[in-house]
């Protein structure tokens, strides 16, 4: 027997033994030191990743091996974890969260979940602040959130929130000065928005919204941070705004370990942490696609997939959808590459008035227009103010 034996389910077993006895526990009951190097990440936390392994190898095989029994050494276990898709890293060039942090659900506090004040949620883990809204640094991303009509932006639909980010407010709860991206809860929310890690949604009493409990806090489940921008509020001050959609984390959701692999296919599954990310494919994006050729217009790069195949992404500028609400048609649409793609949803592209590109503050050039596409600059100019904060600096 030997490291092939270990599984993703024999790991996901491991690392909820971790999570039941605690830290010092689980590596007093198995037998394993403290990782002196290789850790294993997952949901946010680091985990002793010999020690992991070693207890998973005891559950896909009843054999639960020491640090001695590791021929291979790290290495071994970190390409065993890496084989079966989790992330390894060298701890001497990892950041640390904080030991109290916890990402994804807490035990014992499953969807429904009701607290009576502040206190009793600090108590329980879910959401650890006592005053504030977000829990989170822009390291790691954002742990939870409680929405409770704090911000007279908030916009809470159910299944889809529009969140306003934290500070800017006097005493009255009157915005009085711009938000940012800078702030750490902000920025934990903006990076959970590129992570797609799961934030834990807790709302609060208030009479904002007919989904609000009638007292105290309930705990209402995972969300995913779909978007994140800024914009004017209603008081005329910049806020930070972020989408949250609900993700389908209850009893019964299928989870990549339910999975069934066949032998000879290669069937990508699903996790729970993962955000997928939709490339929509309309009629218009397929129209643009195929005026410019698949070649990018901020960068110029031609993808050839097979052939003479290629392959790139319809960007809406103003994007879609509730909280943005941009149309589906040629003008708010970019022929991009997907890597520009990605720079130019998150904030890093910025495209100015001159129509310059702008990846991170540097020029990278003109934007490719052809004759026949007409890109409004109404557009342009909700991007440039909605993400050039976000992620280019500006």
């Amino acid at each position: 027997m030997g490291l092939g034996d270990v599984t993703q389910v024999s790991v996901e077993r491991a690392i909820a033994e971790h999570e039941r006895l605690g830290a010092e526990a689980f590596r007093s009951t198995y037998g394993f030191g403290p990782a002196k190097r290789f850790v294993l990440v997952h949901d946010g936390r680091t985990y002793d990743s010999t020690a992991i392994v070693g207890v998973a190898h005891g559950f896909a095989t009843d054999t639960f091996w020491r640090a001695k029994d590791f021929s291979g050494g790290a290495a071994s276990v970190v390409r065993t974890l890496q084989r079966l898709g989790f992330d390894a890293r060298d701890l001497s060039r990892l950041p640390q969260p904080s030991e109290r942090a916890r990402y994804g659900e807490i035990a014992g506090y499953p969807e429904g979940s009701t607290f009576a004040n502040r206190a009793a949620l600090h108590r329980s883990g879910v959401h650890r602040p006592t005053q504030a809204g977000i829990c989170g640094t822009g390291a790691f991303g954002a742990e939870s959130i409680v929405v409770s009509g704090g911000y007279i932006d908030d916009q809470d639909l159910g299944n889809l929130i529009i969140y306003t980010g934290h500070g800017g407010q006097d005493k009255n709860k009157r915005q009085v000065a711009d938000q940012t991206f800078e702030d750490s809860g902000n920025a934990g929310l903006l990076t959970s928005s590129i992570s797609g890690a799961l934030v834990r949604v807790i709302r609060g009493a208030h009479k904002g919204s007919s989904y609000a409990p009638e007292s105290g806090l309930r705990y209402d489940g995972l969300y995913r941070v779909v978007d994140a921008w800024r914009e004017a509020g209603q008081h005329g001050f910049q806020v930070c705004r972020y989408k949250l959609t609900k993700a389908d984390s209850g009893p019964g959701a299928r989870k990549r370990s339910d999975l069934a692999v066949p032998d000879g296919e290669v069937t990508p599954g699903r996790r729970d942490e993962t955000v997928q990310r939709i490339v929509r494919s309309t009629k218009v994006s397929r129209f643009i696609k195929s005026l410019y050729d698949d070649t990018c217009q901020a960068c110029r790069t031609r993808l050839v997939v097979a052939g003479d195949r290629s392959y790139s992404e319809g960007a809406h500028i103003r994007p879609l959808g509730r909280g943005h609400d941009g149309p589906d048609i040629p003008s708010n649409v970019l022929c991009l590459c997907p890597n520009c793609h990605v720079l130019f949803d998150n904030g890093a592209m910025i495209i100015d008035a001159e129509r310059q590109v702008w990846v991170n503050g540097t020029l990278l050039g003109p934007l490719t227009v052809d004759d026949q596409h007409y890109v409004d600059e109404a557009h342009l100019a909700y991007h440039r103010d909605h993400y050039g904060a976000a992620g280019s600096g500006a």
